[in-house]
This record gives structure tokens, sequence and C-alpha cells, in this order.
């Protein structure tokens, strides 16, 4: 996970959008986020004077604490991102892939590769060819491929 500069601004609120705004503070407009439950704590309006702290982003800046004159300062905890799409190193279990290569008939040599979608495994039928199988998280082979010597060395001999 990327390490960002945490920043402290002084400035006026220029435009609001939701839960994020533009703040110009030291001659430069800069974009800051709340995060809508930051929103909720501390209302934004234009013209509105803050100080503000946060976690300076390529595109914005991540506010942590806000205060304006008058008003309680607010912490803001944002939470971490979730990327529902994308898929988690630990997606396919060992077991499972061997499992399934098993259960049609293969024989395998070692350990599973895990890869994010899939886990490889080098296996074969008899004194068949060794084969590298593809094994999604629902236990079906979805690859035959001819094994890569590299990748496999000594497994293959």
């Amino acid at each position: 996970m990327p390490h960002h500069d945490t920043t402290a601004l002084s400035g006026t609120i220029q435009h609001v959008f939701s839960h994020r705004f533009t703040l110009e503070a030291d001659g430069a407009v800069h974009l800051a986020d709340l995060g809508p439950k930051g929103a909720e704590a501390f209302p934004l309006a234009a013209g509105l004077q803050v100080t503000l702290e946060g976690e300076r982003r390529p595109s914005e800046i991540k506010v942590t604490r806000i205060a304006a004159p008058g008003r309680e300062p607010v912490e803001i905890h944002h939470k971490k991102p979730h990327h529902p799409g994308k898929p988690r190193r630990d997606a396919v279990h060992p077991d499972l892939a061997l499992a399934a290569v098993t259960a049609a008939g293969w024989t395998p040599a070692g350990a599973p590769l895990r890869k994010p979608k899939h886990a490889e495994v080098l296996a074969r039928r008899g004194d068949g060819a060794w084969t590298e199988l593809h094994v999604d998280a629902a236990g079906t082979i979805t690859r035959e491929t001819a094994p890569d010597t590299e990748k496999w060395g000594p497994a293959l001999a």
C-alpha cells in the first residue's frame, strides 16, 4: 500500500460536491474529500473558512480532521477500500485444486502454484505426458496446457 504524505491547510471552501469540496488555500485550489459520514458530521458550505489535515493523494486530500471557527473539530476515519471484483491472492485453496485434479483422474506432482484467479497444478494421467492444469475457485479445471519447463523444472524429469 502506498504511503501518502500528511498535509495541513487553512482556507476557504469554494465549491461543495456532496462530501467533496474545493478549498482555496495558499493561492491554490485543492480537492478534498470528507467521505459521506464525514460530511454528515461536519456540514460543508461554500464560503466557510476551515482548517484541515489529511493524506495527500494524487487526486485529492483525504481529510482526517477538519475545524471551523465556532465549531468543534471533527476527526474522520476513512475505511480502507474494498475491491469486490478484485480476486484475493488466496482465492483458490491448494487442497481444493489438488482434490479437483485427482477427482478428474489426474495424478498431481507436488504443490499447486497459487495465482490471483486460479491455481496451477502439474499433473498427468497414468504414464502420459505432463500437463499444466489451471483450477479456478469453484474447483473446475479451466485450462490444460503443455508445462513450461522453466516454471516446473525438476518436476518434469
